[in-house]
């Protein structure tokens, strides 16, 4: 008979991973697969799946939504087993999940994913209604504390990854029994461990965690998980940094021409694309303007190589605008050019603002040169200063001579970086 599988991980490639894997398992078909705790439940009630597959963390909150799942399975559907997947090693994790005395449920480490079986086996067992527990954890648990023999016994069994079957053969009883003497013994492991508390103490982190990734949406992810981490931080402080500024050319003419929503969706991507190039490149994202990007090399966090790492970034920002337009050509769009301006030199950086809104960002002479130059780039094209690219010195440039640049009395050095 089929095993049909509900798969849950908010990890497309944890999930596509796993999902190749039991396609290719005899006995085994997967037939509805989810992203998040909301949508695992309702694939599970649209397809009552003989066993689902969940991981510990997932959307919306990202704390145990896969045992809350399992717990909630198992009471709404008694016929369809659990194994929850974890990259938690802690016992208290599992127990979390085995410890209220239910069968049905298994509690497997993603280590276990590329080794043997391991998951096969274990969707197995508990579409058959047995419970499993990872060989790790149960090795572990048996060398914690006084226990019964008994006990000690099959804690031992299944570190050595046994099923209900081998381990009623080895004790000379029945898998029914099994059921009943590792369930009990779950349920006094998790009272001993006090699960409850477990739980509050895993909320109060995740709810921190949770306060760390709202606070990096508003200000730089380097300053933000120094303030979270309690480090001390000097709000103000004079740095060399690299700035670079882009901006989309022709993008209000665009704008008149499209309905507002699809404009929104081709700015949100273009600012996705080059927010995750400037992440890459140990940049940091300043502020969003319009259609344009201002971001930071070498603050908060000082870095020797922040010249070269910027107009490494801007050469990857061109190739990626490159690919964004052949995506948008497919669908019938004109084709978008970026301009980028890129300048070195000594910055203040720090909180800046007043009537109780601050926010963290550099000012000075060089941010100025940085967004005139980015100004009188044409679309595709990088223009940086002499001071930028005498730091570094190994890419492919083209001199523009003296340039009068607005705004500035005096001609500025410039040169067009080119690409490899």
């Amino acid at each position: 008979m089929t095993i049909r599988v509900v798969l849950g991980d908010d990890n497309v490639l944890v999930r596509e991973g796993v999902r190749a894997l039991l396609s290719a398992t005899d006995g085994i078909e997967v037939v509805g697969v989810a992203d998040d705790a909301p949508s695992l439940m309702s694939a599970t009630d649209e397809h009552r799946p003989d066993v689902v597959v969940t991981d510990i963390k997932m959307p919306p909150n990202f704390q145990l939504e896969g045992i809350d799942c399992a717990h909630e399975i198992r009471r709404r559907l008694p016929g369809t087993g659990v194994v929850v997947l974890s990259a938690h090693d802690d016992e208290a994790y599992a127990l979390a999940l085995l410890g209220g005395g239910h069968s049905g449920l298994a509690y497997l480490l993603k280590d276990r994913l590329g080794k043997g079986d391991d998951l096969p086996r274990a969707i197995r067992e508990v579409a058959s209604g047995g419970s499993v527990i990872d060989p790790t954890i149960a090795a572990r648990l048996s060398g914690q504390g006084q226990k019964a023999d008994v006990d000690r016994e099959l804690l031992d069994l299944m570190a050595k990854g046994l099923g209900y079957a081998e381990m009623a053969q080895e004790l000379g009883t029945t898998p029914e029994a099994i059921d009943r003497m590792v369930t009990g013994l779950f349920r006094h492991l998790a009272s001993e461990g006090k699960v409850d508390e477990f739980k509050r103490l895993h909320t109060a982190v995740v709810d921190r965690e949770a306060s760390a990734r709202t606070l990096r949406s508003f200000v730089p992810a380097q300053f933000a998980d120094r303030l979270a981490s309690g480090e001390s931080v000097t709000f103000q402080e004079e740095l060399e940094v690299t700035v670079l500024f882009s901006d989309i050319r022709g993008f209000s003419t665009l704008a008149e021409q499209l309905p507002a929503r699809e404009v929104a969706g081709i700015l949100g991507r273009h600012l996705a694309a080059m927010a995750d190039i400037v992440i890459e490149h140990g940049g940091t994202i300043d502020k969003f303007a319009g259609d344009g990007v201002m971001a930071v090399f070498g603050a908060p966090d000082p870095m020797p190589d922040h010249a070269e790492r910027a107009l490494r970034c801007a050469l990857a920002m061109q190739a990626r605008q490159q690919q964004l337009n052949w995506e948008t050509w497919t669908e019938g769009l004109s084709p978008l050019g970026v301009g980028i301006g890129i300048n070195t030199g000594v910055v203040v950086a720090g909180t800046v603002g007043g009537g109780g809104r601050l926010e963290y960002t550099v000012v000075g002479d060089a941010v100025n040169l940085a967004q005139r130059l980015q100004s009188q780039a044409e679309g595709g094209q990088i223009l940086a200063s002499s001071a930028t690219v005498a730091g570094a010195p190994g890419l492919r440039t083209e001199p523009l001579g003296q340039v009068q640049v607005k705004g500035r009395r005096e001609a500025v050095e410039v040169y067009a970086i080119l690409q490899a």
